[in-house]
């Protein structure tokens, strides 16, 4: 969309330079100016081995530490009726969360490493039958799981790799409809990706 800029740019900068092209989207316009713009690209892409679908809307927002049980509650109360998995990185969060929304009056319910196989079961029996809107879970109800009808996935905690990520936000938006992921991001998760 900036093609004339970019074109008054090229013309006014040495010949002799590095470039270096920035772009989410590989679109022709993209293409062509990487093809006027530079010589001999070396091009780095994201491993697209790993994608998501079309139909998910994916967003991360950017809280305090101290203030992600607030901004959850926040959250949960703006999307109150969709049925929404939030995944944690431990089996004491997702306890301890489950134990918070359900004392805020919340319907949710959490399954992680340490209940029983029955326990996990009837847990997810809630939440598919719709008596509870909400499931806290560790990864292990990333993969493997057949929850039709999620509208909303928070990864409360950051997931550890990109492949968890992938199967974590592909619980929603199945089967051709679309869903939405909302990842929570602090200032320790920024600090570990340095």
């Amino acid at each position: 969309d900036f093609e004339k800029q970019i074109n008054i740019i090229l013309s006014q900068i040495p010949k002799d330079r590095n470039t270096y092209l920035f772009s989410a989207t590989m679109t022709s316009k993209v293409q062509k100016l990487e093809r006027a713009s530079l010589e001999n690209p070396v091009k780095v892409e994201v491993n697209t081995k790993y994608k998501t679908v079309d139909a998910l809307v994916q967003n991360y927002v950017f809280k305090p530490a101290k203030h992600k049980e607030t901004y959850l509650v926040f959250m949960l109360t703006q999307f109150a009726g969709q049925k929404t998995i939030i995944f944690t990185s431990t089996c004491n969060q997702s306890t301890k969360l489950a134990l918070m929304l359900r004392n805020l009056n919340f319907k949710a319910v959490n399954i992680n490493g340490q209940l029983t196989q029955p326990q996990r079961l009837a847990a997810l029996n809630k939440f598919k039958a719709g008596e509870r809107s909400i499931l806290i879970a560790t990864d292990v109800a990333s993969r493997g799981l057949d929850i039709p009808m999620v509208d909303l996935v928070i990864n409360y905690d950051m997931p550890s790799n990109p492949k968890d990520y992938i199967h974590r936000v592909g619980r929603t938006a199945r089967a051709g409809k679309s869903g939405r992921a909302i990842t929570v991001v602090t200032q320790y998760d920024v600090e570990n990706c340095q």
